[in-house]
C-alpha cells in the first residue's frame, strides 16, 4: 500500500506539476511582473509631476507599447540564440568527434567512470555510446557541457508570449487613469497594481515552489518601491 501510494505521488508530481512549470509560464510571469512593474513606475511617477490625464495616459500608453515591443523582441532574440548557440557547439563536437575519435571516447569513458561504472559494463556503454556518431554527439553535449535540446523555446512562442503577457501587464496601472484624475488615479492604480502584483508572485509559485505568501510579497514590494520612487521624483519636478 506504501509503495503505491508512494508511486501515485511521483505520478502526480512529474505528470502535473513539471507540466504546468514550462517556459511559456515563464514567459508569461517574465512578461507580466515587468509589464506590472514597469508601467506602475511610469505612471506614478508622471502623475505626481502633472495633473492632466491626458499627459499620464499617453505616457502609459507609449510605456505600454514600447515595453511591448523591446520584451517581446529580446525574447525572440534571446531564444534564437540560444538556439543557435547549441547548434553550433553540437557541430563542434560532431568535428572534434570525426577529428579525434580515440580522445572523445576516452572522455566518454571518464564521464561515466565518474558516475561508478567499470569493467565490461563500463565498456558496454562507452561501445553503444559511440557506435552512433549523433548519440555520441549528444551525449557528450549533455553530459560535458549540460546542454538539453529539448529545453530550447521556440523564438516566435517565447517572444509573442512575453510580449503580451508585458501588454496585458502594463495596461493595469494605466487603466484607472482613463476615467479617474492623476490626482485620484494615483492611489487607485496603486490599489490595483499592488493587488495584481501580489497575485502574479503568488502564481508563479507553480514554477518556483516557493512560499506563495512570501512571493507575493516580494513581488508586491518590487512594484511598491519603484512606483514610490518615481513618485517622489515627480513631485520634486512639479514643485519647481
Amino acid at each position: 500500500m506504501g509503495i503505491t501510494i508512494r508511486r501515485r505521488e511521483y505520478d502526480h508530481h512529474t505528470e502535473e506539476v513539471h507540466a504546468a512549470g514550462g517556459p511559456w509560464v515563464r514567459d508569461v510571469m517574465l512578461g507580466l511582473n515587468d509589464g506590472l512593474v514597469a508601467s506602475f513606475a511610469v505612471t506614478s511617477g508622471l502623475a505626481g509631476a502633472f495633473t492632466s490625464p491626458s499627459v499620464v495616459t499617453m505616457a502609459g500608453l507609449a510605456e505600454m507599447l514600447g515595453g511591448t515591443v523591446s520584451m517581446g523582441l529580446a525574447a525572440f532574440i534571446s531564444a534564437r540564440s540560444q538556439i543557435e548557440f547549441h547548434q553550433s557547439e553540437i557541430e563542434r563536437e560532431r568535428e572534434e568527434i570525426r577529428k579525434w575519435p580515440d580522445r572523445e571516447r576516452e572522455e566518454i569513458s571518464t564521464i561515466y567512470r565518474s558516475k561508478g561504472f567499470a569493467g565490461e559494463l563500463l565498456d558496454q556503454i562507452v561501445a553503444h555510446i559511440t557506435s552512433d556518431p549523433e548519440r555520441w554527439a549528444n551525449v557528450m553535449m549533455r553530459e560535458e557541457l549540460g546542454f538539453a535540446s529539448e529545453s530550447f523555446d521556440t523564438p516566435l512562442r517565447s517572444g509573442l508570449t512575453t510580449g503580451i503577457a508585458y501588454l496585458l501587464g502594463a495596461a493595469v496601472p494605466v487603466f484607472p487613469y482613463l476615467f479617474i484624475p492623476p490626482a485620484r488615479g494615483v492611489v487607485v492604480s496603486a490599489m490595483v497594481t499592488v493587488l495584481v502584483l501580489f497575485g502574479v508572485g503568488a502564481v508563479k509559485t507553480i514554477i518556483t515552489s516557493r512560499s506563495w505568501l512570501r512571493s507575493g510579497l516580494e513581488s508586491m514590494l518590487t512594484g511598491v518601491v519603484a512606483a514610490a520612487v518615481t513618485y517622489a521624483a515627480g513631485r520634486m519636478f512639479a514643485a519647481r
